[in-house]
């Protein structure tokens, strides 16, 4: 997993070298909830929902961005179906996140318009319940997910602009996920949700 990241990230920096006409920098705050994370059986699901508030840095070229991402999350339990409608609080984890986008620009002369489509690879740092942290977490929740969107940069200068993208995110299955389910008539489902990110950008 680790060496097919790396594999990525070398593919995006050449990908954004040939693309270079305008390159840019900037880094901001963001929103990222992610639903549905869980399993279903015969009309009854069980998962997780992120609520997550953190800060990201981006790399901008012309019809590429690279986004990294550190953010907090607080975490709800769910359960829902057979009569069932129950939620409860089970902590709260760290995340880093990467994000490899591919854009279109629109110029409308102070402001520019770019839908956006891409992967990201969403790790988890750190989880806690009441105190009690779980090592392993890293490898039992972290997800691969696509990216689907639309952005805006609006000018303040010819160097300094205002970066805002609103985007759904779709995670596929957890590792904890996939286990949950083996040997059962059961299904995992994907993660859902939106991702809101404004930030102040820098052209160079």
């Amino acid at each position: 997993m680790k060496k097919s990241i790396s594999i990525l990230v070398l593919l995006t920096l050449a990908a954004g070298g040939a693309f270079a006409i305008d390159m840019a920098a900037g880094g901001g705050l963001m929103f990222d909830f992610s639903g549905n994370n869980g399993v279903e059986y015969a009309g009854y699901y069980e998962g997780l929902r992120v609520t997550s508030f953190g800060a990201f840095g981006f790399f901008d070229f012309t019809y590429a961005e690279i986004d990294l991402y550190l953010t907090y999350g607080s975490v709800t339990a769910v359960a829902e179906g057979g009569g069932l409608n129950e939620t409860a609080d089970v902590g709260s984890m760290i995340q880093l996140g990467f994000s490899l986008l591919g854009k279109y620009p629109i110029d409308m002369s102070s402001m520019t318009l770019f839908p956006l489509a891409g992967i990201s690879y969403n790790r988890v740092l750190s989880y806690e319940i009441e105190g009690i942290s779980f090592p392993d977490a890293g490898e039992w929740l972290s997800q691969f997910g696509f990216l689907l969107g639309l952005g805006l940069d609006y000018s303040f200068t010819e160097s300094i602009f205002l970066r805002a993208e609103g985007l759904f995110n779709i995670r596929l299955s957890t590792k904890l996920q996939d286990e949950s389910v083996k040997g059962t008539p059961a299904s995992t489902t994907w993660g859902m949700g939106p991702r809101i990110k404004v930030g102040i950008g820098y052209k160079f």
